[in-house]
C-alpha cells in the first residue's frame, strides 16, 4: 500500500518538479531528509527517489533555467564547503587499505555539499527561505511524529529507534531535538491558524520521541539546547516558561525505565558504553597523529586491522585512565564523536576545516540578528529563523560529541541555509535604501 500511494504521489510530483527548478530541488531535499526508501517494502524500493530528484533539479538548472535564479557569487560558507570537499577527496584518495565503504561515505558528503552549493541560486526570496524550512522541518520532523503517536499510544513502552539513516537511538535523538527549534520558527510564521495549531501539537510529539529513544545523550542535548534557549531568548519569561512546561512533560510521560536510565548518567566512568567511547577516541586521535594532514580516510576507525595497529600507538588523551579499557580495543568500532571522527578520518587539517565551518555558521548567524536588529520590524522574521537555526546547530555541536554523525546532511544544510539567509537579508536592506533615495529623489524634483 505505501507502494502504491508513493507511486501515485510520484505522478503529481514528477511534472511539478520537470516545470520548476525550485520544486525539483525542494523535493531532492524531501526524499533525502525524509528517506522515503526507510518506509517502502515493494517495487518502489528499488527507485532512487533522491537521485531521480537531484539529475531533474540539475537538468534544469543547466539547460532551461529559472527565471528567479540567482547568479553565482562566491560566499564564506560555499568556499570553506569546497575546501572541505576536497579535503575529503584526499583523504579518501590514500585512506587505509581494506575500508569497503570510504568511497560510499565520501560520495555521500560531495552530495550533501552539491545540494548546499546550489542553494543560493534557487532560494533567492523570502518565500522560497520559507518554504525550504518548511521542507526540512516536515521531512525531518514526521519521524517523531510517527514515534511520539506510538510512544502515546503504547502507554510509555514504545522505544524509538528512528531509521537506518539515522543509525542508533542517541543520533535518532540528536536529529529530533535539532528539528525542534525550526518547528517552532515554523509555528510561530505560519498565518494559517490550523497550520499553526499542527506545529503547536507536532512540538510536544517530538520531545516525547526523544523520551521513547532513551538515550541519555539525547537528555544531555536537550537540556543544552533549553539552556542555550532560555540564555539567547529576548522574552526570558517567556522562555522559562516554554522550557519548564517540556521539562513537566518529561517527568509526567516518561516510564520508571526511561528514569532508571537517565540515573545512571553519573555512572559513566564505569559504564562499557562510555569506555568504549574513549577508546574509538584514543584510536581516533592515534590515526591523527600518524596522519596529521589527510587522516586515515572516512570511518576509518570502523576497520579492525586499524584498531589492532592503532591501539596501543600514541594519542592525546594521555590524561585519561586506561583502567577497564583493554578488553574495548580489540575491534572496529564507531568513533562516537563528530570531532574524534573528523579528526581520525581527516586529519589536524580537516579538522581545523570542520570546526571552521560550524564558527561561520555562528558568526554569519551573529551578523543576520545584527542587521535586522537594526532594521527592526520589517527583519523580525530572519532575526528569529537565525536564532532557531543556532539553536539546532548547538544540539548538533553539543550531541554529536558522543555520535558518529559529522557527515550527517542537515547540519550542513542549515549552515548554507543562513548563508542564503544573509544574503537574502541584504539584499531586502539594499532594496529598501533604494527605495528611499527614489522617494527622495521624487520629492527633490517636486519640490522643483
Amino acid at each position: 500500500m505505501r507502494d502504491l500511494m508513493i507511486f501515485g504521489a510520484m505522478l503529481f510530483l514528477v511534472p511539478l518538479s520537470i516545470r520548476n527548478s525550485y520544486v525539483a530541488y525542494l523535493l531532492w531535499g524531501w526524499a533525502g531528509l525524509a528517506s522515503i526508501s526507510s518506509y517502502l517494502y515493494g517495487f518502489m524500493l528499488s527507485f532512487q527517489l533522491v537521485q531521480f530528484f537531484a539529475l531533474i533539479a540539475l537538468v534544469r538548472i543547466m539547460v532551461k533555467g529559472d527565471v528567479e535564479r540567482r547568479p553565482f557569487e562566491p560566499n564564506r560558507t560555499a568556499t570553506l564547503f569546497i575546501i572541505f570537499s576536497v579535503q575529503i577527496l584526499l583523504s579518501a584518495t590514500f585512506a587505509y587499505d581494506g575500508h569497503p565503504r570510504n568511497w560510499e561515505y565520501a560520495t555521500n558528503m560531495f552530495k550533501t555539499v552539491l545540494f548546499c552549493l546550489l542553494m543560493p541560486l534557487l532560494v533567492t526570496s523570502r518565500f522560497r527561505i520559507h518554504v525550504l524550512v518548511l521542507v526540512i522541518a516536515i521531512s525531518t520532523g514526521h519521524h517523531g511524529l510517527i514515534d511520539g503517536l506510538k510512544f502515546i499510544s503504547s502507554g510509555g513502552g514504545h522505544l524509538a529507534r528512528g531509521i537506518a539513516k539515522f543509525g542508533d537511538n542517541n543520533h535518532y535523538a540528536m536529529v529530533l531535538i535539532m528539528v525542534l527549534p525550526l518547528l517552532l520558527y515554523c509555528y510561530r510564521y505560519s498565518t494559517n491558524k490550523y497550520v499553526k495549531f499542527g506545529f503547536l501539537t507536532v512540538i510536544p510529539l517530538e520531545i516525547l520521541a526523544v523520551i521513547a529513544t532513551q538515550s541519555r545523550g539525547g537528555l544531555a542535548c536537550l537540556s543544552a539546547v533549553g539552556i542555550w534557549f532560555v540564555m539567547t531568548s529576548r522574552r526570558k519569561v517567556v522562555g522559562i516558561i516554554g522550557v519548564a512546561v517540556c521539562a513537566l512533560l518529561i517527568v509526567q510521560m516518561a516510564p520508571e525505565s526511561w528514569t532508571t536510565r537517565m540515573n545512571t548518567i553519573g555512572e559513566a566512568g564505569d559504564d562499557s558504553s562510555f569506555l568504549g567511547r574513549v577508546g574509538a577516541w584514543r584510536v581516533s586521535s592515534a590515526i591523527a597523529l600518524a596522519n596529521p594532514l589527510i587522516g586515515g580516510g572516512v570511518h576509518v576507525v570502523e576497520l579492525g586491522s586499524i584498531w589492532e595497529r592503532f591501539k596501543d600507538a600514541p594519542h592525546l588523551l594521555v590524561f585519561l585512565s586506561n583502567t577497564g579499557m583493554d578488553g574495548l580495543l580489540g575491534r572496529g568500532r564507531a568513533a562516537h564523536s563528530i570531532y574524534f571522527e573528523v579528526l581520525g578520518d581527516l586529519g589536524f587539517l580537516g579538522f581545523f576545516m570542520f570546526m571552521v565551518i560550524l564558527a561561520n555558521a555562528l558568526i554569519t548567524a551573529r551578523d543576520i540578528t545584527r542587521m535586522a536588529k537594526v532594521e527592526g520590524e520589517s527583519m523580525e522574521w530572519a532575526r528569529s529563523l537565525a536564532e532557531m537555526l543556532t539553536i539546532s546547530l548547538i544540539a548538533f555541536m553539543t550531541g554529536g560529541a558522543l555520535l558518529s554523525a559529522a557527515y550527517f546532511e542537515l547540519p550542513y544544510i542549515l549552515c548554507m541555509l543562513l548563508e542564503v539567509l544573509k544574503i537574502q537579508v541584504k539584499a531586502e536592506i539594499n532594496k529598501a535604501k533604494i527605495d528611499i533615495k527614489i522617494v527622495h529623489v521624487s520629492r527633490s524634483a517636486l519640490r522643483k
